[in-house]
């Protein structure tokens, strides 16, 4: 019968491996087997693990002193990452370098942010938690999964379904390497999708939707377009590169400061009065503001955003914000106010 290099068995007459006891496998294979469980944080005890190989416990203290040797080679003198043996559970685990690794507590942080995003459909979002969870630590691992349970069950992503992480990683690729994308694009309202030759920039996530921040390729490039990634229906990477000089790249992290609710429009300087209950949520929103108090009490925020975003943010406030600079904007304001008495006062 065939030889199985892997798994050191043998084929059977249907095409199928047979898998040999573990007594039989190989030292190379219960050292693999070994490498298994202590990278995943189990405690290993040699009278447990002789029972489960059907070996005698001397053999696994010395695939242990193997593999310890390995370890003290690969990492020379670091004092993590080595295998030592903890008095208090009677076993061996596998010492990693903190700071390298996500602690128990950042998975269960990270794990609710992603829960709480509602940007990746079911299957993708099944996976990014069962993958986040398998790195804690063994021992720990049942309680951070009983501490997401209840969410994982209830979870409701948002209605497009469509899955992103391929496209979000290829389109990833066109930005770095400052590549031309071609995409077929349904926009908000549309019944035809449109086609756009884009040079990618950035990708960002907010309020529960992933965007690629893009140029039109040809276009004034004054400002960048925005696309959410669901309804990119078809895209492909070319090998036509743009260019952009270093200086003037795309900033993510400036942009969000400047962007709300992922609309452009033009940039400008606003002004504006805010007396609500909360100018930490305010300062919140707009990173880049500078605030000043007014002898009412009121505060007077200043930064520079995106005009559409802004317009939707600074309504959502209610009766407790006036907006003083541009003259353009505040008469905005007051006609989309005025809009909205006059729903109500019809009816």
């Amino acid at each position: 019968m065939p030889y199985c290099y892997y798994c050191e068995g043998s084929r059977t007459g249907g095409g199928e491996f047979e898998i040999p006891k573990l007594s039989e496998q190989s030292k190379t294979v219960r050292m693999l087997h070994l490498f298994e469980k202590l990278s995943s944080g189990e405690c290993i005890r040699k009278k447990e693990l002789a029972e489960e190989l059907q070996v005698s416990e001397k053999a696994v203290q010395r695939d242990i002193e193997d593999l310890r040797e390995f370890f003290q080679l690969l990492y020379k003198d670091d004092e993590y990452n080595a295998i030592r043996y903890d008095e208090k559970k009677r076993g061996y685990l596998l010492s990693k370098q903190h700071e390298k690794y996500l602690s128990n507590e950042e998975i269960l942080v990270l794990a609710k942010v992603i829960l709480e995003s509602r940007a990746f459909p079911s299957e993708e979002m099944k996976k990014v938690l069962d993958k986040l969870v398998g790195f804690g630590a063994a021992d720990q691992r049942k309680h951070i999964t009983e501490m997401l349970r209840n969410e994982r069950f209830h979870y409701r992503p948002v209605s497009h379904g469509q899955p992103l992480f391929r496209i979000m990683w290829d389109l990833s690729y066109a930005v770095k390497e400052r590549r031309i994308a071609e995409i077929t694009y349904l926009r908000v309202g549309d019944e035809a999708a449109i086609q756009r030759q884009v040079e990618p920039l950035g990708i960002m996530f907010s309020e529960y939707y992933f965007y690629l921040i893009a140029f039109i390729h040809g276009a004034d490039k004054q400002y960048p377009a925005i696309y959410r990634l669901d309804r990119i229906q078809n895209y492909q990477v070319t090998d036509r590169h743009f260019y952009i000089p270093d200086h003037n790249r795309f900033q993510e992290g400036e942009f969000r400061k400047q962007v709300q609710f992922m609309q452009t429009g033009h940039l400008m300087d606003v002004k504006f009065r805010f007396w609500g209950a909360s100018l930490e949520a305010v300062l919140d929103r707009l990173p880049n503001a500078t605030v000043t108090k007014n002898n009412d009490g009121a505060a007077i925020v200043e930064a520079k955003v995106f005009g559409r975003g802004i317009t939707m943010w600074l309504l959502s406030q209610a009766q407790f914000v006036e907006v003083l600079k541009p003259d353009h904007l505040r008469e905005e304001m007051k006609r989309t106010l005025e809009e909205m008495v006059g729903i109500y006062r019809a009816q």
